[in-house]
């Protein structure tokens, strides 16, 4: 009859607190407020129960695991955020210099973008996230095997690093954005991105040689146990 029809039904499993059933009677229950007043951000509580693979299995929230896991996003996910932009800042008047893909970055970028297709046709969340934060850290080993921050080393290998990077960074912005849509839209103002960027058929495009980048900004907030 024309109308849309549901195609995929995904169920919901329990989740339980420090391994126990969530109740209000016992006093164990949270809310997202109460987790927001605690320093974290949406984003950062979005990320972390989209990986509790709750459409798959009963789930346990615990805060240890919560801390560590935002322990990584404030620390290596923010790295490979900050260096593309600090070396353009200090090293290419900030702008991303002319160069071609590096290392795997090619590779890793047709391998992620399998996963992700595949994990958001079957809500595997956690998994196509894990491949995300891989991903991302093809960055971090750019900078640390071609130095884009060190004009002591050759400059054709470190710009096209940073190329590298800066490509992969784009890829990031539209693939966590259904996931983390605040920091994404700070990361593509910082790119100096227009707001179709998030469009899949900017997928695998790179950003100009010459584009302008902006400085910066604190991506997902560190917060004090």
């Amino acid at each position: 009859n024309g109308d849309l029809q549901l195609t995929d039904i995904f169920s919901c499993f329990h989740l339980q607190i420090e391994n126990q059933k969530m109740s209000k009677s016992t006093g164990n229950s949270l809310t997202g407020a109460e987790l927001l007043q605690r320093g974290y951000s949406s984003d950062q509580l979005r990320y972390f129960f989209s990986l509790l693979s709750l459409t798959e299995k009963p789930s346990n929230f615990e805060f240890k695991t919560l801390e560590e896991r935002n322990k990584f996003l404030a620390g290596p996910l923010n790295a490979a955020f900050e260096k593309p932009l600090s070396a353009a800042e200090k090293h290419y008047n900030g702008k991303i210099p002319q160069g071609e893909l590096i290392g795997k970055t090619a590779r890793e970028t047709k391998k992620v973008i399998q996963i992700y297709v595949s994990g958001m046709k079957k809500a595997e969340y956690s998994k196509l996230l894990f491949a995300l934060e891989n991903y991302a850290r093809v960055i971090n080993g750019l900078f640390t095997q071609y130095k884009p921050h060190d004009d002591r080393y050759p400059e054709k290998d470190r710009s096209d690093a940073l190329y590298s990077s800066f490509y992969i960074l784009k890829n990031i912005v539209i693939l966590l954005s259904p996931f983390a849509p605040e920091t994404m839209e700070k990361l593509r103002g910082c790119l100096n991105l227009p707001k179709d960027v998030y469009a899949l058929e900017e997928l695998t495009k790179p950003i100009q040689a010459n584009h302008a980048v902006n400085a910066k900004v604190e991506f997902f907030p560190a917060v004090e146990n």
